[in-house]
């Protein structure tokens, strides 16, 4: 098969790897936190608070989007407002305990799930995959870049 077969190939498998991992996160995450929720809550986990307009901009979403999401988060206590204190104006929002933990269960369910999904790659097949995707995302950014110019 040539590069071009081998490509288009591997795109009909990477996306059916997608539509499936998909399927498998939204089962986790979807009862806690649905939508968008799941976004805020890991970019908060992962970045420490951050602003409404910033959690906009990272997951692609307006900032009316957001705050309706956020609202939900915290009617439910999973993230809170903090006021910044040089700025009254300036709002930020970051987990709550209850928030860490409970992400903290769901993240373990999916590394479950990862785990049963590659159970059977060698350790040099799972380091190979990371390169590849690693570079993969690498190159994503470069394109994102180029275009925004």
């Amino acid at each position: 098969m040539n590069r071009q077969g081998k490509l288009s190939e591997f795109e009909k498998t990477f996306w059916q790897i997608s539509r499936n991992m998909s399927y498998a996160w939204k089962a986790i995450y979807q009862d806690k936190f649905p939508g968008s929720q799941s976004h805020i809550i890991s970019l908060l986990n992962r970045d420490g608070q951050m602003k409404m307009s910033e959690l906009a901009e990272a997951i692609n979403l307006t900032p009316g989007a957001v705050t309706t999401s956020a609202n939900h988060l915290i009617k439910n206590e999973y993230i809170e407002r903090i006021q910044n204190q040089e700025d009254r104006r300036v709002v930020y929002l970051a987990l709550t305990k209850k928030g860490t933990s409970t992400l903290s269960e769901l993240q373990n369910e999916g590394q479950k799930i990862i785990q049963t999904i590659f159970k059977h790659a060698t350790n040099d097949q799972l380091n190979m995959m990371t390169q590849l995707f690693q570079q993969a995302n690498t190159n994503i950014d470069k394109l994102r870049n180029e275009n925004n110019k």
